[in-house]
């Protein structure tokens, strides 16, 4: 190591083992990488030198920067998650749950460096991963939790909704950048053609 990596980590949870801490940091560092660089242009080397590490001793926790990445991306989903439960937390009806649930991603989630990386194809991210690897299942289980616990028969199909109601949002995303929709076509949109995929009046039955 060099003398810098044993500086204080403040910002760390004390109870994290030393491990725990090392890859943090890595993980903050690849995400202010890519906030600056954009991930094409972001390697390891820079990853290290953010994060005031050796390379060598980089490579004792992560690979390559997908490595880091992908689990910088399952922290950041799993934050972005829990302000998404909160964000729909004091709506009552289930529809309108999942109608501001979407707006939230698309309003919010263009400002968030690492989940873009999702929707940007240029950096090959999905490419390298795999789109089986993002925890898709998980993330709607927090993000929606309140609606999956007052509603057994969606909890049962937790899984299949969130993944395709992610997927859905990632695609709108992805594609709808030929025009800006007013928030009013945006909720059009969402219900004549999201909600029908989600079952929601069979399930709710």
């Amino acid at each position: 190591m060099t003398p810098d990596d044993s500086r204080p980590l403040a910002e760390l949870d004390a109870s994290s083992s030393h491990d725990e801490q090392m890859r943090s940091r890595l993980m903050d560092a690849a995400v202010d990488c890519v906030h600056r660089m954009g991930i094409s242009k972001v390697g390891m080397r820079h990853i290290a030198e953010a994060a005031s590490l050796a390379r060598q001793t980089s490579y004792k926790y992560y690979s390559n920067k997908y490595d880091v990445l992908a689990d910088a991306f399952r922290r950041e989903g799993l934050r972005y998650s829990e302000q998404l439960a909160r964000h729909i937390e004091s709506i009552e009806d289930v529809e309108k749950q999942f109608v501001e649930a979407f707006l939230f991603v698309v309003e919010t989630l263009p400002k968030n460096p690492v989940l873009m990386l999702l929707v940007e194809p240029e950096d090959g991210f999905l490419a390298h991963l795999g789109v089986s690897y993002h925890p898709f299942g998980l993330f709607g289980q927090l993000g929606f939790r309140r609606i999956f616990e007052a509603h057994p028969t969606l909890a049962a199909q937790a899984d299949d909704i969130s993944e395709y109601w992610a997927r859905n949002a990632l695609s709108f995303l992805t594609l709808s950048g030929t025009r800006e929709r007013t928030r009013a076509e945006l909720i059009e949109y969402i219900r004549y053609r999201l909600l029908p995929g989600l079952h929601l009046d069979e399930l709710l039955r």
